[in-house]
């Protein structure tokens, strides 16, 4: 057997471990790391403008002060679904702003609530206007009627 197989082995095996270990190391012990050994990310908060699901995706498209984002859920597809609608604010944990995003994680998902033209402007209709016979003019609201 020729002397130099073994070491170009373990060189080789050592290479391959170098190259793929930062990557492996972020998937599988990433919850394992001290704080500062991880990743700084930023999270942004924008609006949803769009929504459409697929077969085995969603895509949903975020508008933040960066700009707009196109992230794709592949994970946990109906529940993001039900979680997420039309114009609710939702935040995402990115390492940096990047337009198109896969699986992104939410870090919070604000639901937009309209107020109901019932209660944003209606008028007191508890005390009805009546007109008195007395005097000819017309009740108020407050429930003063002027005495002749």
């Amino acid at each position: 057997m020729r002397p130099w197989i073994a070491p170009a082995t373990v060189f080789l095996l050592g290479i391959g471990l170098g190259l793929s270990g930062p990557m492996l190391t972020t998937r599988y012990l990433d919850s394992y790391l001290p704080a500062f050994l991880k990743d700084t990310m930023h999270p942004l908060e924008g609006s949803v403008t769009h929504k459409q699901r697929q077969e085995d995706r969603l895509l949903v498209t975020i508008t933040t002060q960066d700009g707009s984002i196109l992230a794709t859920f592949q994970q946990q597809v109906p529940e993001i679904d039900l979680l997420i609608e039309k114009r609710d604010l939702v935040t995402l944990d990115v390492p940096q702003y990047k337009p198109f995003v896969t699986d992104p994680t939410l870090l919070r998902v604000t639901k937009h609530t309209e107020m109901s033209p019932a209660i944003a402007g209606s008028p007191n209709t508890s005390v009805p206007s009546t007109q008195t016979k007395e005097s000819g003019s017309m009740n108020d609201s407050s429930g003063f009627v002027p005495l002749n």
